[in-house]
């Protein structure tokens, strides 16, 4: 068994029996939440990624990649060494360089925000710096389908958010094949066949004559299923403020299927040097 988006929703309403507008609006809420559960509880190694970028002298931050979920690893390059850096919390490292024009080869790095790593002692030169870090694959609720349209009037462009007359309905336009079919990001509701979409910049017009099914399947929609809809559940649940011991058995379905997970890469408790900065040894 796998999940699409579409399949996912049907499972989530056929379950809690709600079909609440407001309810299903926030579907791409409770799940994007449990995949983030999912991604940070069990750090796979098919999600881990390296890049190189560089320091910049007398500057303490270094930009994060916009994929960024957790780090592995991050070194610079000093005179053609590795040398690596311990991870630790943005206390420690300011606390380690309270001014921060104080320079020299960085040994910390944190976690500064959003956007940033900083780093301890600031950099003393431009080094070539390489992660190895965890990042966030693209959601399910990112999934697209093909609408197939009539009666087109203007031109579509992926600048577009198309929006339904009818359902209200609206998606982010991420391809288009033709000038009657459109790729579109999979919106939280659905749209309906003979209605009109009009596009948000380009003001162009169609009626939707068939709507393709969604066929995209992400690695934990095909891998994760369980933890992916009792998650799921969990977070409707939370939102409708549901029965506590609906609540605890979903919770404790999550917690089954997490542990089964957990046996296919490493847990967060398992982890190298120059993450936590105490060596732990891989469980084998």
């Amino acid at each position: 068994m796998s999940y699409t988006y579409t399949t996912l929703k049907q499972t989530i309403k056929d379950y809690t029996q709600n079909d609440e507008t407001t309810f299903i609006s926030n579907f791409p809420v409770f799940i994007k939440n449990t995949e983030e559960r999912i991604l940070k509880n069990v750090q796979l190694e098919l999600f881990r990624k390296n890049v190189s970028g560089t320091t910049s002298t007398s500057n303490p931050y270094l930009q994060l990649p916009d994929d960024f979920l957790s780090p592995f690893s991050l070194a610079v390059i000093n005179s053609s060494n590795y040398e690596f850096l311990q991870f630790k919390d943005v206390d420690f490292v300011k606390s380690f360089t309270p001014n921060t024009a104080t320079t020299g080869v960085p040994r910390y790095y944190a976690v500064f925000d959003k956007s940033n790593f900083i780093l301890g002692p600031t950099p003393n030169s431009d080094f070539t710096s390489e992660l190895h870090y965890f990042y966030r694959p693209t959601s399910i609720t990112k999934s697209a389908f093909t609408l197939t349209l009539t009666s087109v009037s203007g031109t579509f462009t992926t600048s577009d958010v198309v929006t339904g007359a009818t359902s209200g309905e609206s998606g982010g336009v991420n391809a288009v094949p033709s000038s009657t079919t459109l790729t579109v990001v999979i919106p939280s509701g659905d749209f309906v066949v003979g209605e009109t979409i009009t596009g948000s910049v380009t003001g162009a017009t169609g009626v939707i004559s068939s709507i393709g099914a969604d066929t995209t399947v992400t690695w934990i929609g095909e891998n994760a299923t369980l933890a992916l809809l009792y998650g799921s559940l969990m977070e409707g649940y939370a939102f409708m403020k549901g029965e506590q011991d609906m609540m605890a058995l979903y919770d404790k379905r999550f917690t089954e299927a997490m542990m089964g997970l957990k046996m296919l890469g490493e847990s967060k408790e398992v982890t190298d040097e120059y993450r936590s900065g105490q060596i732990v040894r891989p469980r084998r």
